[in-house]
């Protein structure tokens, strides 16, 4: 089985970028850059003193009590969205010691046999692991300390 990394859609991006709102219906807020935000479109860290776009985000497309909203980050500047190899590691996600991990059915519930912290070098293979459950449709790669959305893990095959 091979997995890849998506990234938040592009019209989500560029909406922001162009006066659209958030999930909550707000504009996003601008930031500067320290050097460790995280785009959540290109999945790489945005370099320090550039633009920062921090929004209310919802990786979801039903509603109800799993659809979480929470923050994330993107480029303020127009950036390529990643675009997974082989399975991959995005460079936001390799640049990180761990994360958090779940798997979603295709209705957009957790799976609770699903939900781990893993090490990085770790992850492939448990994507793997958690795919070998059918009710698996993706995972969600969340950040270990604060479960913000990073991105998204779908089967290839």
């Amino acid at each position: 089985m091979s997995i890849k990394f998506t990234a938040i859609p592009t019209e989500i991006a560029d909406g922001w970028r162009n006066g659209g709102t958030d999930a909550h219906g707000q504009k996003p807020e601008h930031r500067i850059s320290d050097g460790g935000a995280p785009c959540r479109h290109c999945l790489k860290n945005i370099p320090e003193g550039k633009g920062v776009l921090l929004g209310a985000y919802k990786p979801f497309q039903s509603i109800g009590a799993f659809a979480e909203i929470g923050p994330i980050f993107i480029c303020e500047d127009d950036c390529q969205r990643f675009e997974s190899e082989n399975g991959k590691l995005p460079p936001v996600i390799a640049e990180r010691e761990q994360f958090l991990i779940r798997g979603y059915s295709a209705d957009e519930k957790i799976d609770y046999r699903t939900g781990q912290i893993v090490k990085v070098n770790e992850l492939p293979a448990h994507a793997e692991q958690i795919f070998a459950l059918q009710e698996v449709a993706f995972i969600h790669i969340r950040s270990a300390a604060y479960s913000c959305f990073t991105a998204r893990i779908d089967r290839t095959d």
